[in-house]
């Protein structure tokens, strides 16, 4: 007999949307199995299992046997008409083919490749695909391309002999072969000047695409003009990964693209490495994009004060959607501070003012080489004026690191203030812990952060952990984490890195603590709410008998016990 609660698992167990959510969650040993279960079972394990590929050799591998030959694997005989037949199972279920040769340890032939492109019985091998990453060869690169594709990742060799005769014929294909992409990833380590018209020419003739990811140093005048008339753009952006590469500096320099009444109509997220007097000058030349939502700046220079102050001041009037502005300044290449800067060298509040105009502003984050010049005041005056921020990260790793203006108590007005606040920022110093005098009787009255999930610190100064760690439980929810360490990429002495090492491993150890003291705080104060609760209670019935009494005429022993 079957009973209710089995017959209603079988009937969530047929439903296939459903199976195929559940094994996604699944290893791929356990998919494996899930392929022999059932034929329904089967399909859908075999779309999980194959949605994705990583590995070409695995791939390659169900058309015919490979072997090893050397350091590069071969198919040990020529492919049939019948391999093709039987990879036609597998070949539709492919979602994404991402493959790097250097990501691998089975590398594969060239003939390999040559084998699959002769013998192939469909001019499409993944027709499926629609998202295609390429780290090897760029010529076998073409067999996988197809009009499907949406969302395409190339990385280009360093080699300089090859750039000039493959590039253009590769970049062709691109455009030939992969007409709809609507998201093109290029990753180069070399300066985008030796290739910058054949990058026109290709971003010239795919209309659709609504995402352009280059490497830092690479969008040029001419690149971003040619970017400018791409109606569907949406998202303009390098990024910082290893992978990615890097260009020239000297690309950059005097970045000034001339625009048109219908440029940029759909752009609202823009990240480029660029000079903020540069910057300043996009923003407000005529037709510049005025939709921008999400602007992420990183000069190659290290920016004064002066010029971040006409950069912010700037962004309200040019900008009035923004929602996220990241700025980062280059560090300078003498990373050894001996001696506390100038003030007027560092950012301070009357720098940052202008952001409070923005109106839809909710992250803000800033680098740069010296400490920003803060007081509590001027910290209390953010947190009041910006209660909907919901990341803000303020130089927490400048790279003096003997002061700082402000303590953990700055980070009170932000817990009193800003109740959406995510990811906080500061550099401090933590080597004291100044409560006011009203707070210190009382952890209950401490303000607690209530949507906190990131507190940077970055290179703070601290050393009492565990009394850091125990005022951070008092404001900081249970599973808010602690990020250290800083992302400097100029070298620095040895002197300084243990400083860092040290400075760390006690931040570790308040990272370590924090959870545990947090979740003790966090029942010490459902004690006293239920020992409050209590004691109310009992005020009340108390007040209550007093009054039948009183009402009674009864006088009243207050030596003596009264049974409630």
């Amino acid at each position: 007999m079957t009973t209710y609660g089995s017959s209603t698992v079988s009937r969530v167990l047929a439903i296939p949307e459903l199976l195929f959510m559940i094994f996604q969650f699944l290893d791929d040993a356990s998919n494996a199995s899930n392929v022999r279960v059932s034929k329904r079972w089967s399909e859908i394990a075999l779309d999980v299992l194959w949605k994705e590929v990583l590995n070409l050799h695995h791939l390659f591998s169900l058309l015919a046997p490979l072997e090893q030959s050397g350091s590069t694997y071969k198919f040990i005989r020529l492919l049939e008409s019948s391999d093709w037949l039987r990879f036609e199972r597998y070949r539709r279920r492919v979602r994404r083919l991402i493959h790097s040769s250097s990501q691998t340890k089975q590398i594969l032939h060239h003939s390999v490749f040559d084998d699959v492109a002769r013998s192939r019985t469909s001019l499409d091998i993944l027709p499926n695909m629609h998202t295609f990453h390429w780290d090897d060869s760029l010529a076998h690169s073409v067999i996988f391309m197809h009009k499907n594709v949406k969302s395409f990742a190339l990385s280009l060799p360093k080699d300089n002999s090859i750039r000039s005769s493959i590039f253009t014929r590769v970049f062709e294909d691109i455009v030939t072969r992969m007409p709809k992409i609507s998201s093109i990833d290029l990753r180069f380590e070399f300066p985008v000047k030796l290739i910058e018209g054949d990058v026109i020419r290709l971003l010239s003739n795919l209309p659709n695409l609504d995402r352009i990811t280059l490497p830092r140093f690479c969008l040029t005048t001419k690149i971003a003009e040619t970017a400018s008339r791409l109606g569907k753009l949406q998202t303009l952006e390098y990024q910082y990964h290893r992978y990615q590469g890097r260009g020239d500096p000297a690309d950059i320099v005097d970045f000034r693209p001339k625009l048109t009444e219908v440029s940029f109509p759909s752009l609202f997220d823009f990240s480029t490495t660029i000079a903020f007097e540069d910057a300043i000058k996009f923003l407000t030349i005529p037709f510049s994009p005025s939709n921008l939502t999400i602007i992420y700046l990183d000069s190659p220079t290290t920016e004064t004060p002066t010029t971040l102050s006409a950069l912010l001041n700037t962004i309200p009037e040019a900008c009035p959607l923004l929602k996220s502005l990241t700025l980062t300044s280059a560090l300078f290449n003498d990373m050894e501070l001996t001696s506390a800067p100038e003030k007027e060298d560092c950012v301070n509040i009357d720098t940052l003012r202008p952001l409070l105009k923005c109106p839809k502003l909710t992250s803000f984050e800033i680098e740069h080489h010296y400490p920003l010049h803060l007081e509590l005041s001027d910290i209390e005056e953010i947190a009041t004026s910006w209660p909907g921020v919901e990341t803000l990260v303020l130089n927490p790793q400048p790279t003096y690191l003997e002061d700082s203006n402000l303590t953990l108590r700055a980070l009170l007005p932000f817990a009193r203030h800003c109740s959406k606040l995510q990811r906080l920022g500061l550099f401090m110093d933590a080597t004291t812990i100044d409560f006011p005098a009203a707070e210190s009787t009382s952890v209950y009255q401490l303000p607690t952060f209530r949507s906190l999930h990131c507190l940077t610190v970055g290179v703070s100064l601290i050393q009492e952990d565990g009394a850091v760690a125990l005022f951070l439980s008092q404001i900081c929810p249970l599973h808010c984490e602690i990020e250290k360490g800083v992302t400097w990429e100029n070298p620095v002495s040895q002197e300084l890195a243990d400083k860092l090492e040290l400075r760390l491993k006690k931040w570790e150890k308040v990272e370590e603590l924090l959870p545990l003291l947090t979740k003790l705080r966090i029942e010490e104060r459902e004690r006293a709410h239920l020992l409050k609760q209590e004691v109310q209670d009992l005020r009340i019935r108390t007040e209550v008998l007093m009054d039948k009494f009183a009402l009674a005429g009864t006088p009243v022993n207050l030596d003596g016990c009264i049974t409630l």
